[in-house]
């Protein structure tokens, strides 16, 4: 009796073990170190307290950081979002094309970050690439995308959106199939248009979606890290530091472990602080049918 009231926690036993291994254990790791003077090459910690919090605070290249975060959160997550949306409508009424579509669609998803930014570097290349070259064709002379200040975090947003705003057609598009077809006929009976069976109907039956889209293209764009350090380094002037890329260049380049560790601390108060008021948000939003 005794075994079989234990014999599903034996189950998820490992994964537990797992997860407060790599996890778990790494967060308060993390956190202790925020709290004290590290130093690395000889493993000596002092405890200063607030110190590092405060040198971050004081630090313009973390403000900036932040900055080029919510700049790249608050335009990366709703483009993506509302594209995701609107292909997944445009695929789901394609017909019998909507298959290669879907695939084509979920290419960048499955291609690996550092390919698709060498792609990139290629595509967004000032004198030779394909997008100045386009844009040559209207009289319109292309920025140098990747090493101006101006233009820097911009490229960085549209490879971002690319890559994530295929996924969130994938997930639409399996919400829009869970629609009964009989609404949308009752409404063409009603003489409804087109846009007002959008906002009526697919709309609220697709919260429930549209939730979980949000929720997790935001909290994946807090984290952009790769493209950055691959395509930009995240220069021009720091134009395109953010907020991960502070973190890692924090810890790996210039050895100011207790520094990243509370950069790294803020940044997850931050997310869990911004999960906290999309889920809030949405309880009055999300309509389950």
């Amino acid at each position: 009796m005794t075994y079989k009231r234990w014999e599903p926690y034996a189950y998820i036993a490992p994964v537990l073990v797992l997860f407060a291994v790599f996890f778990i254990f790494p967060f308060f790791y993390s956190l202790f170190i925020s709290f004290n003077d590290w130093n690395i090459l000889t493993g000596d910690k002092t405890f200063v307290g607030l110190k590092n919090y405060r040198t971050l605070f004081a630090s313009k290249i973390f403000g900036l950081s932040i900055r080029n975060t919510l700049l790249y959160v608050f335009t990366q997550m709703p483009c993506s979002v509302i594209l995701g949306f609107l292909y997944a409508v445009l695929i789901e009424k394609s017909g019998r094309a909507k298959v290669v579509y879907r695939l084509l669609f979920f290419i960048p998803v499955v291609i690996s970050v550092s390919a698709a930014s060498l792609s990139f570097l290629t595509i967004f290349n000032t004198m030779h690439g394909p997008l100045n070259a386009f844009l040559k064709l209207f009289g319109i002379t292309g920025p140098n995308w990747l090493n101006s200040p101006k233009s820097a975090l911009p490229a960085i947003i549209i490879i971002g959106v690319w890559q994530s705003f295929g996924y969130n057609v994938i997930l639409y598009m399996s919400g829009l199939k869970q629609i009964d077809g009989q609404l949308y006929e009752a409404a063409d009976l009603d003489g409804a248009s087109a846009l007002r069976k959008t906002i009526s109907i697919t709309l609220p039956l697709l919260s429930p979606v549209s939730f979980f889209v949000i929720v997790i293209t935001t909290l994946s764009s807090f984290q952009v890290f790769a493209t950055v350090q691959i395509l930009t380094n995240g220069g021009p002037n720091n134009a395109s530091t953010v907020w991960v890329f502070y973190i890692w260049r924090e810890a790996f380049r210039y050895f100011e472990t207790s520094t990243a560790s509370s950069a790294a601390t803020l940044l997850f108060v931050f997310m869990l602080a911004a999960t906290f008021v999309l889920v809030r948000h949405f309880q009055k939003t999300v309509f389950y049918k």
